[in-house]
Parts: C-alpha cells; structure tokens; sequence
C-alpha cells in the first residue's frame, strides 16, 4: 500500500469505521412475530364466535312478536294472567308538553294474542256494538270503572303504567273488523257523552270469542236507581270556609259520606269552576261569598245522583254560604243572577245503590275523557296498529350447537345420566 493510501485510512492517527443502516433479522424475532400474529388472529376469531353465540343464545332466550309477514312488533317485557306476551309501544306522535325541551314520548303497554291487542283499560261508546264516541278513563281511577273481566269489582279496568308516567291513559279500542283492536289515546278534553249515555265498552283483555265489546249502561247514581231521600248537606260548605261556618264534620249517623263523587277528578274542578261563575254572576252582591266544598251525605245503602252533580252541587254550596251571611241575599234576587251562570234550584238527592255500581256494571263516578286514534308514526291516516296482520306468533329458540349449555336437574349429572 502506498503511503497516500495509508494517510487516508489512518488520518490523524485513528482508524475510519465505516457505518452499517439496517438490522439483522433473527430466527428469534421470526419466530416470536408468527406467534403474535397468529395467536392475535386466533383470539381475534374466538372472540367473535363466543360473542355469536352469546347473541344466538340471547335470541333464543328472548321473544319477540311478529306478525304474519315478518314485521316485528317487538320483545316481551311480560306476560299477563292469559300468557300472552305484552310489549311497550311507544307514542311518538303527541306533542310535547310544555316545558319539556327533550320532548319525552309516553309509552302504552299492549298485550299480543294470536288474533288481538289488548290492554287492560276498556273504552267506551255512547253506541251500542261499540260504536259511536269513543271516550277513555283518567289514569288511576279506583273510585270510577274497577270491574275487571271476571265482573268483579276492584279485580281490573285500571292500568297504573299511565299515572306512572304523569301521562295520558291508553286502551285497546274496536277495529274496523271488530277483533284485532286499534290503539286509542286519552286527551285533555272532557267527554263529549255523559257517563249515562253509555251503551257499550271495548274490553279486550276478556277470553271470547268474537268480538269483546259488551253492552253496559250507568247504574245507580247514573239516574237509574230508584229515589231515597235528600242527601244530608250539613256538612256541605267545608269548615274552614272564610265565613266561619263550622258545621259538623262527621255525616250523621247511619249516613255514608259521598266524598268519592265529589273529589272525582273532573266533578272537583268542574264544581270549582261553576261555584265562580256563581259568585261572579252575584256581581258585588257576592263579594263576600268564598266557599268549598265539604261533604254531602246520604243514607247507607244509597248512593248520591250523579245526575247534573256538578250544578247542583255548585247551587246548594252558594246556597248554604249565602245563608251564612250577616245579611244574606234575597233568595229571589240570589236565584235570578245564578240563572244567569246556568243555575237553577236543585236537590242533591240519594239513589239505590246495586253491587259492581248498577245493573248496567258502570259506578256513578265514572270520569271519563275524550279519546283519539294513535296514528302510525310514518302515516298519519292510519292506526298504529293497523300495518301489522294478525295471526301473530313469536319466535322459536334456535339451534346453538352440541356445546350449548343445557340445564340438567340436580343429581342427574355426569356421563350415565
């Protein structure tokens, strides 16, 4: 080697390194990787199958309704006293109550049979074949229609999911074909029809076959029971009414209180209302009238006329609180300006009282409000229920594999059992 070669390798005295890019590949490092690769696979792979198989075996646990060309209604949270799966339908077409910005939506619980929906609250009709105005109970009404399909009194008729929910009372009603059943919604309105304009009721959940709609009418208290006596109203202007009149608080003896017609939801509020209008046909005359209502009693065995309650009522309260008066208006003057509100001098009066609330099963205090269609949610024309087509049917548990778990009775495991 020249001496310029050796001066380029051994400049200033040290050794130039040349310098390696890259790594060496080892058989560890291969092998190492094949297993991570792979065993990430695998597990990747089981993983799936396990939770496959945890969904087949939920669907078989689970059962969900459908209908006769496949569409399904849904999964059954339950099942009511006849086996029959019940599903929550939930009411997207109702308009937000104010103020609730998230707009919740009310759920009504419906039973599925192979033929029908049904639910525990009936429906009511002011025609017979159930027909005519449709009307359906408040929520959580035990003094009103509690006679179930066994014709019993407190044995139904009264769904509690509704009052729940501080919502609307939903019920199976009639169908244009009379058995399958549409979906009907409580409102805010009154009923149209009188309690004793009812003929007939939608109860869907009675085991018939047909038709479940059955012929009722309003019994005592409804104007169909026979006269008493007058009902007891000592005790009708409340005792701590503004006037100070402290009449006996307790009905008399052998008199039973009727506190459950007057504090009905509707007949409360009604009664309120016509007691102002009262007071402000009275003009300044009836300034000093402020009256409640207390109690009205009427003899044991009776029941009181639930026909025109409301105005009566309303009368023998002002009545009573204008007695009350230092210097009371004369009772003709008193008279003629009520005449003016729509009312007149009447009796509270007491009727026959018969078992389950009359002959025709319906009590004297049923409240009953206005009732509408709920409609698809994609079709405003329709009923909810009327796209599904009946026989119904739920689905059967399917076929997991040799390895699924089966349960076996105690004492009967091991390989020759």
């Amino acid at each position: 080697m020249n001496d310029l070669g050796k001066q380029s390798i051994f400049a200033q005295g040290k050794p130039q390194r040349v310098k390696q890019k890259g790594f060496i590949i080892t058989i560890e490092l291969i092998l190492i990787s094949t297993v991570l690769v792979i065993g990430t696979f695998v597990g990747i792979v089981a993983i799936r199958d396990a939770l496959f198989k945890q969904y087949v075996q939920k669907q078989s646990r689970d059962i969900y309704v459908t209908d006769s060309d496949g569409r399904v209604l849904g999964r059954a949270i339950d099942y009511d006293e006849h086996e029959a799966p019940r599903i929550p339908y939930i009411d997207r077409t109702v308009e937000p109550a104010s103020p609730d910005p998230a707009h919740r939506n009310y759920r009504a619980l419906i039973g599925i049979r192979d033929d029908r929906f049904t639910s525990r609250e009936p429906v009511y009709y002011d025609g017979a074949n159930c027909t005519g105005t449709p009307c359906i109970k408040a929520p959580s009404d035990e003094t009103a229609d509690n006679v179930g399909i066994d014709n019993l009194s407190a044995t139904g008729a009264v769904g509690y999911i509704y009052k729940l929910q501080d919502g609307p009372t939903y019920a199976i009603g009639r169908s244009p074909d009379g058995i399958k059943g549409y979906l009907f919604r409580e409102t805010a309105n009154s009923c149209p029809i009188s309690p004793e304009f009812i003929q007939s009721r939608y109860i869907s959940q009675k085991v018939v076959t047909g038709s479940p709609c059955e012929a009722v009418s309003v019994g005592a208290g409804g104007g169909d029971g026979d006269f008493v006596a007058d009902a007891d109203t000592s005790c009708l202007v409340a005792a701590d009414d503004p006037l100070g009149v402290a009449p006996p608080c307790d009905c008399p003896a052998n008199f039973v209180d009727q506190n459950d017609v007057l504090r009905a939801a509707d007949n409360e509020s009604a009664i309120n209302g016509r007691i102002a209008d009262g007071v402000a046909s009275l003009g300044d005359a009836g300034a000093a009238l402020a009256p409640s209502v207390g109690t009205v009693c009427c003899p044991t065995g009776s029941v009181l006329s639930s026909t025109d309650v409301v105005d009566t009522t309303s009368y023998a309260v002002l009545y009573q609180a204008n007695a009350a008066l230092p210097v009371p208006i004369p009772d003709a003057e008193f008279d003629a300006a009520l005449a003016t509100a729509g009312l007149e001098p009447a009796t509270l009066t007491c009727v026959t009282e018969s078992p389950n609330g009359g002959g025709g099963g319906l009590p004297r205090s049923l409240v009953l409000k206005e009732a509408v269609e709920v409609t698809a949610p994609d079709d405003p024309t329709i009923n909810a229920m009327a796209p599904f087509v009946a026989p119904f049917k739920v689905n059967l548990p399917a076929d997991v594999g040799d390895d699924a778990w089966i349960y076996t009775l105690p004492g009967e495991e091991g390989p020759n059992s």
